[in-house]
């Protein structure tokens, strides 16, 4: 057996996580920036950091959380100390070239993880701001990228994933980036850790080894099923891009999150007869859309068509899908609700029901404790127990 690959840190996962800690960890590190603005708001951790030389890598993040503040809300604030962009010259930090670590990341899709396989229009949940890297401010993309971009408001789908498809040529770090690649197992080495995986096309294999894990996977490594019959069939898929993928009157979506919603509408206000399917109420549906009408067009879109009455949008609540036929062109569909059941024919199934992290492939290590996690958007993310100061795992060292 050839001899594994060695690097110091290796990162599985190529998203909003691990992709900037790919650069940070490639050299180009943070320095604590005076501004007026921080220092006025924050005059405690101004004069702490202050006395910080070289690097903020080099702080006490241990005595930090002892004193209440964790290492997020430390960069978050020197990232954002104001509730809005205003200028380059307010962010608390700089990010100066220093030492390389000797590091790979390992994903399975494209940088940017997640956001390449939502709606190619569908806005963020928060401003442009908030979904960028500090080392690369968004403003600063515009500038170079000669964009005309708000970075106050939302962001689309398209702009953003462009954004992050920059980032390794932008700083340098394309050679330190396997994309396409699959892992399908992490062991315990000598030197760390040993992990297996194989390209996704080529199904080619590799093995690594490393002292330090990253594991930055995203809700997308398992995506969930509905375990009925025909589930494979050809009018059946689990990604949705824009409406002019799917030819056709009449198009089924299963779901009830954020993606499936723009769907729905996109589908519907392209001409669509669109069937919704959701498991839950409609009063827990309703609140989503509630919660979200006067802060996302997209939900105020959703609020009118179904309160409009559309004969295009027909809501099925309470319903679950238990089995799928093929028909000449399309599909037929059956499902339950109340005990009842009932079919309809469509020429499209759109399964939008979300993914989960895998840790499965974590072999021979102590059984990991996951912590359930639910937050006021429904991403139910299931958290790993970490050190505070650190985020290392206070299972499995160095993780």
């Amino acid at each position: 057996m050839p001899t594994p690959e060695h690097h110091t840190a290796i990162i599985i996962g190529g998203g909003p996580a691990g992709l900037p800690l790919a650069v940070v960890l490639g050299g180009w590190q943070p320095h604590y920036k005076e501004t007026q603005l921080f220092r006025d708001r924050y005059t405690q951790i101004h004069e702490f950091l202050n006395s910080v030389e070289g690097s903020l890598l080099g702080v006490d993040f241990r005595s930090l959380v002892h004193a209440g503040i964790s290492p997020a809300d430390l960069f978050r604030l020197l990232h954002h100390p104001s509730r809005k962009f205003h200028s380059l010259d307010e962010i608390g930090m700089s990010f100066r070239k220093g030492k390389t670590l000797d590091v790979l990341l390992i994903t399975q899709e494209e940088v940017g993880g997640l956001w390449n396989n939502v709606p190619e229009n569908m806005p963020t949940l928060s401003p442009g701001r908030m979904m960028e890297f500090a080392f690369y401010p968004l403003a600063r993309h515009a500038q170079e990228k000669d964009l005309s971009l708000d970075v106050n408001d939302l962001i689309i789908k398209r702009n953003l994933v462009d954004y992050y498809h920059t980032v390794p040529e932008r700083f340098e770090i394309q050679d330190r980036i396997h994309t396409g690649e699959r892992v399908n197992r992490v062991e315990p080495h000598d030197l760390g850790f040993l992990i297996s995986s194989q390209d996704v096309v080529t199904e080619t294999k590799h093995s690594y080894t490393c002292k330090y894990l990253i594991y930055a996977v995203g809700q997308r490594c398992i995506l969930r099923s509905l375990g009925v019959p025909g589930e494979d069939l050809p009018f059946i898929t689990n990604h949705y891009d824009n409406s002019l993928d799917f030819p056709g009157e009449r198009v089924l979506v299963v779901g009830g999150g954020r993606s499936a919603d723009w769907a729905a509408i996109e589908l519907h206000d392209a001409g669509k007869e669109v069937h919704y399917v959701m498991r839950q109420s409609p009063e827990h549906h309703w609140r989503l859309i509630s919660d979200s009408r006067h802060g996302l067009p997209y939900y105020a879109r959703i609020a009118d068509i179904i309160e409009s009455g559309s004969s295009r949008f027909i809501t099925h609540y309470n319903t679950k899908v238990s089995k799928f036929d093929d028909l000449d062109g399309g599909g037929l569909v059956t499902y339950m609700r109340d005990r009842q059941e009932d079919r309809i024919e469509v020429d499209h199934v759109l399964l939008l029901i979300g993914g989960i992290a895998d840790y499965s492939l974590f072999k021979g290590f102590p059984d990991l404790p996951l912590l359930e996690k639910f937050d006021n958007y429904r991403f139910q993310v299931h958290q790993l127990p970490v050190h505070p100061h650190s985020y290392e795992s206070t299972t499995i060292p160095n993780l």
